[in-house]
């Protein structure tokens, strides 16, 4: 969660961006505490989305534009060497990074439905409360409209629960949205 793309940070940021009807999501690793493996054929009770997503975190909808999108997405990365909360798991874009190159200057690509990020363009990001006000250092998720606030929005993990209960089976994995060119 703090290193890489993880197969359950992309079913949660898959299910705010599904419940918020975003074009993309970016929420923090830090934010998903459990990190363990769900074998195939697991079930998942609400206990368990409960105690991997535990800070009681609402999802919100912002109005960025992509220049303030890769922007917030170069704070995710800037504390990939310190194993920092604040690496993002993503949905509706993939990102090629390199941790190797400074702070602030690690995102080597991004791609939104399979085009490129347009940093003049408007996009709707679903992210959490906290990474709206600026936490973990996501000061450019201040910069936007806000459409959708906290007060309105969804408990993350009921949005988790109830996009596996729409979906029935899910079966998350890594994917390649976000992608370390170092290696």
């Amino acid at each position: 969660m703090r290193t890489g793309e993880a197969a359950f940070g992309n079913l949660v940021a898959d299910a705010m961006r599904a419940a918020v009807g975003a074009d993309i999501a970016i929420t923090n690793g830090g934010g998903i505490r459990a990190d363990r493996d769900y074998p195939a054929g697991s079930v998942l009770t609400r206990r368990d989305i409960q105690e991997e997503l535990p800070f009681g975190n609402r999802t919100v909808l912002l109005e960025l534009t992509g220049a303030d999108v890769l922007a917030a997405l170069e704070t995710g990365f800037s504390g990939i060497e310190d194993v920092a909360g604040r690496f993002p798991q993503v949905s509706g874009l993939a990102v090629r990074y390199d941790p190797t190159r400074p702070a602030e200057a690690r995102v080597v690509s991004v791609t939104v439905g399979g085009a490129p990020l347009d940093p003049a363009a408007t996009y709707r990001v679903a992210t959490n409360d906290f990474l709206a006000r600026g936490g973990d250092g996501y000061a450019a998720l201040t910069h936007g409209r806000t459409l959708i606030d906290p007060t309105s929005g969804g408990l993350m993990a009921t949005q988790v629960i109830d996009h596996i209960a729409t979906a029935g089976t899910v079966a998350p994995t890594v994917e390649g949205r976000l992608t370390d060119m170092s290696r």
